[in-house]
């Protein structure tokens, strides 16, 4: 599978449509021997009523399972974006803490985005990921909870940037799980049943013209392929060919450096 996900989308998409329609092709050929034209165009008014309920019904579960896998893409960018925007917010409400450990906590700030750049990522592409992204979490929230000060700005900061580390730390657990739950063998195995049996009743029907019959099964059996291969693509939203890549990240180790730096503007003037 890792093989797969390696590929460039286009080359397993040209690859998925052409094995589905040399496929279904191949069964009408044998359907043809089998059968005289004749024999089937007999029936057509049957295989008709069974191919429309047997395909509606196939559309509306291949259809279902598109959207959903298409929405917790969607959801995974978003919620890529609260970690990245947790490791920011943590580096700003750091400026109400004790010097000590306000370095402390910005430097693993930055570690943590660099790690999640140039050492997570690639690994998520095989459905790895880095211990030391946990760690560097747990060494923020106890340079945090080690503060213990009356004063209530620093405290304000301190209950502030621990609930951003909550939110850093959550974020995470969630991106892990979305990129090792993806389709199971069931769901698969309807889809690929569904998909066999309406491309089989595709085929018996009787066509005078056998060339327009074996173009609209082709057809028939390249925007099933299609939709396969979006499903696979989308179901590991940090794997395949579509996987959501690490320019977050690189955004926020250029804010974080912006503002570290000495040459960043104190004020802004309007």
């Amino acid at each position: 599978m890792n093989a797969l996900y390696a590929t460039p989308v286009p080359v397993v998409l040209g690859l998925g449509i052409a094995l589905a329609v040399a496929a279904a092709l191949s069964v009408h050929v044998l359907l043809t021997r089998w059968f005289e034209s004749e024999d089937l165009a007999e029936h057509n008014d049957v295989a008709g009523f069974i191919i429309a309920v047997a395909g509606t019904l196939y559309a509306v579960v291949l259809g279902f399972v598109t959207v959903v896998v298409w929405q917790q893409y969607d959801g995974t960018k978003e919620r890529l974006a609260l970690e990245t925007a947790a490791v920011t917010d943590t580096w700003h409400t750091a400026v109400g803490l004790p010097s000590a450990v306000r370095s402390r906590l910005r430097h693993d700030m930055l570690d943590y985005a660099t790690l999640m750049a140039h050492d997570e990522w690639p690994l998520m592409r095989t459905g790895g990921v880095s211990p030391r992204g946990d760690a560097v979490i747990m060494d923020a929230i106890d340079a945090v909870g080690s503060v213990h000060d009356n004063d209530g700005g620093t405290t304000n900061a301190q209950a502030v940037t621990l609930n951003s580390l909550d939110q850093l730390h959550d974020a995470r657990l969630r991106r892990v799980a979305a990129n090792t739950s993806g389709l199971s063998w069931l769901e698969w195995a309807v889809l690929v049943i569904g998909g066999v049996i309406v491309l089989g009743l595709c085929c018996i029907f009787g066509v005078r013209n056998v060339r327009a019959h074996r173009l609209m099964i082709g057809c028939v059996a390249a925007i099933v392929a299609s939709m396969f291969v979006l499903i696979f693509e989308l179901q590991f939203p940090y794997r395949s060919g579509m996987a959501i890549d690490s320019a977050p990240w690189t955004g926020v180790i250029g804010h974080i450096r912006y503002m570290d730096s000495e040459s960043a503007p104190v004020h802004m003037q309007m």
